[in-house]
């Protein structure tokens, strides 16, 4: 009896031992604290197929839109403002009067003056045909001629003093504001009006001293307005400045853009994008694709029969937020543009989708 109970002891004492070493050998297995092959877990990643594409180089700057002519009008005389024959908005021609100064005591001056021409005028005549007949030396006819001359010089003076009393439009366009009411003293060479001509404006835009040698008269501009960026406008560089400003390093340029629907409104500020050149077989990627690695070496991941494979790249230019890659891509490439993150050479990928 003895010894049947020894023996069932050691059956239990060996079944137990061989539990133990069975639970042992599992938690060896799944013991998650183990360190295990990052390449070998396949990491899920989208890939997009690299092909050709039509590439536009610009320069990318910040314009603001001026009108093409601008004119602070002043009255060369001042005068009580008589009348304004315009209002604001309204489109005028250019010799157009725009308002009149009061003219009582200049009219009256030159109607004086210029009769007093015509005295001079017709006394000159007379003493003329006397002269023909030698009835009057020539120091009377002299004089005679010479106070026509000095008649018709005060008229011509009082009749452009006249003139002066119409304020004209310089230009053609519109007539933006008048700074004095009727009533009011509007002193001479201190603005009494102003025009502007917004039917062709110009956008004046500034590039870094680095493009100068870039920028040239008759460049492609392509001008977006902050205020519509659904819309498109298309000019050419007619001005390009002769120097670099020594404030802020950059170079002055001026587009003139066809205006006659008057969206672009003077003092709007506006996208400018200077293209440079125009390319059809260039290759480009998402900005967010392309890693930098080390210093000034920028690096793509593409997949290859399940394996993510780095490719050293060379940038070209910016469009947007597309970079043109020169050298590291071919057409046909199967770029890995998410989960790049995860990604190092040679790592396992499941492509989704």
């Amino acid at each position: 009896m003895n010894h049947i109970k020894i023996l069932a002891g050691a059956l239990i004492f060996c079944m137990l031992a061989l539990g133990l070493a069975a639970c042992g050998q599992s938690d060896a297995k799944t013991d998650p604290g183990q360190p295990q092959d990052p390449i070998s877990q396949a990491v899920t990643v989208r890939i997009q197929e690299v092909h050709l594409s039509t590439f536009t180089d610009v320069i990318q700057t910040t314009g603001i839109v001026k009108a093409h002519e601008d004119v602070m009008l002043s009255p060369e005389e001042g005068g009580v403002v008589k009348e304004w024959l315009v209002t604001k908005g309204e489109a005028v021609k250019k010799g157009q009067v725009l308002g009149i100064l009061n003219d009582d005591v200049i009219k009256a001056s030159f109607e004086a003056a210029h009769a007093q021409y015509k005295i001079a005028q017709l006394n000159f005549e007379k003493q003329q045909s006397v002269y023909k007949e030698k009835a009057i030396s020539e120091l009377q006819f002299k004089n005679a001629q010479y106070s026509r001359d000095a008649a018709k010089a005060q008229s011509d003076l009082m009749k452009a003093r006249f003139g002066r009393t119409r304020i004209k439009s310089p230009i053609d366009g519109i007539f933006d504001e008048n700074y004095y009411d009727e009533g009011e003293f509007a002193p001479p060479a201190v603005p009494i009006a102003h025009i502007v001509n917004v039917r062709t404006v110009k956008i004046a835009a500034e590039v870094t001293e680095r493009y100068a040698s870039l920028v040239q008269i008759g460049n492609l501009v392509r001008i977006v307005p902050d205020t519509s960026p659904g819309d498109t406008l298309e000019g050419r560089i007619n001005y390009v400045g002769a120097s670099v400003s020594a404030s802020n390093r950059t170079l002055l340029v001026e587009i003139h853009i066809q205006n006659q629907e008057l969206r672009l409104k003077p003092e709007m500020i506006t996208r400018v994008s200077i293209v440079r050149s125009q390319r059809q077989n260039a290759i480009l990627v998402d900005e967010n694709v392309v890693q930098q690695i080390d210093r000034g070496k920028m690096v793509v991941f593409v997949e290859n029969n399940g394996v993510a494979e780095q490719r050293v790249v060379k940038l070209g230019a910016r469009q947007g937020t597309l970079l043109e890659i020169l050298q590291g891509l071919k057409p046909g490439d199967r770029l890995i543009v998410s989960g790049i993150q995860k990604l190092v050479n040679g790592q396992t990928v499941t492509v989704n989708g």
